[in-house]
């Protein structure tokens, strides 16, 4: 098989089509990518083709999961949406990038804790957040790093079943 620029029926060409499917600093390269401010985002249509959580599901898990009373409630357990969004949402993994993203859905304007990069920034740094949060069971984490671990590992959980649980609902109509 001899490699070309553009394979056939692909339009794309060149460098695109070598990396197609390909993850590259949390981006899936796909031929469907736009531009919003410094980072490059999948539309949602290329999110629902692969399956991910579209922005609507996103922002309505987390509107279930924030404010008193609830997984996220305080500024700092944001990471723990960051941590689980980077994973499976191919979200930002900056805080100030992420809390951008997150900016970007279309939450109400009245969430009683909301993404601040300041308050997620000293958590994002913690080793256990450059694992996969989608294995749990196989995340490692110091010692002293535990009760942040805890802390957000609560918050994973309850995004990941409030997003399944959106998903479900959303395919039953």
């Amino acid at each position: 098989m001899e490699i070309t620029d553009s394979p056939a029926g692909h339009h794309l060409g060149g460098i695109l089509n070598l990396f197609q499917g390909a993850t590259i600093y949390n981006l899936v390269i796909n031929g469907n990518m736009t531009k919003s401010g410094q980072e490059y985002y999948q539309t949602e249509s290329t999110k629902t083709d692969q399956g991910q959580y579209s922005d609507e599901e996103i922002a309505q898990a987390l509107s279930n999961i924030v404010g008193k009373g609830k997984p996220i409630n305080m500024k700092q357990k944001w990471a723990g949406a960051l941590w689980y969004l980077r994973w499976e949402c191919n979200f930002p993994f900056k805080p100030q990038d992420f809390c951008e993203r997150i900016d970007l859905l279309p939450l109400p304007n009245n969430l009683e804790y909301t993404c601040d990069y300041n308050n997620i920034r000293p958590l994002a740094t913690l080793s256990f957040m450059n694992e996969d949060p989608r294995h749990m069971e196989s995340v490692k984490y110091s010692k002293n790093d535990e009760q942040a671990f805890f802390m957000l590992r609560g918050v994973v959980v309850a995004l990941d079943e409030e997003l399944k649980k959106i998903r479900l609902i959303n395919n039953m109509y």
